[in-house]
């Protein structure tokens, strides 16, 4: 039987357990190597859960911060793949990514010995069946994870809303 704490600010407790679960996931793999772990699974999962809940309920409260500040302040920005615009700033990046994962937008690149590197993620009008790409960009594992925890902090920086 499962149990848990009630959510009582629903994005901010969603945002702190997931960061607490991808916590957990990293010291389980160091302390348990043989056994198989999903990590790149869980790391998907969140970034869906993070992207789909406080999007909706914060979309016009994610800043418009340009791209040079968001890497001065650790972010990573997706690398464009062909000739695509790149993102101007916080706000686009999150709603692009969002629409990405939300729309299954996601391919797993595969490194050497077939184990996931990182990912390629696109949009596309999402109005029409069948349109072309609109942006397109990759990112490498750990940047998908550093993405992850950087909006998990904005998210907590926020006022909590009950």
């Amino acid at each position: 039987r499962l149990a848990a704490m009630i959510y009582e600010s629903l994005i901010h407790d969603f945002a702190r357990r997931t960061l607490a679960n991808l916590d957990a996931l990293t010291r389980m793999r160091a302390q348990n190597p043989e056994v198989e772990f999903f990590e790149v699974t869980n790391l998907i999962n969140s970034m869906l859960g993070l992207l789909i809940f406080p999007q909706q309920a914060f979309v016009n409260e994610i800043p418009p911060t340009p791209l040079a500040e968001l890497e001065d302040q650790g972010w990573p920005i997706p690398r464009v793949t062909g000739k695509f615009a790149q993102v101007q700033n916080l706000n686009q990046l999150v709603r692009y990514l969002r629409n990405a994962i939300a729309h299954c937008n996601v391919k797993f690149k595969a490194g050497d010995r077939d184990e996931i590197i990182g990912l390629i993620v696109w949009n596309n009008d999402t109005r029409r069946l069948g349109s072309p790409k609109t942006w397109e960009a990759e990112l490498t594992l750990d940047e998908v994870e550093r993405i992850t925890r950087q909006f998990v902090a904005l998210i907590l920086a926020k006022e909590p809303r009950r």
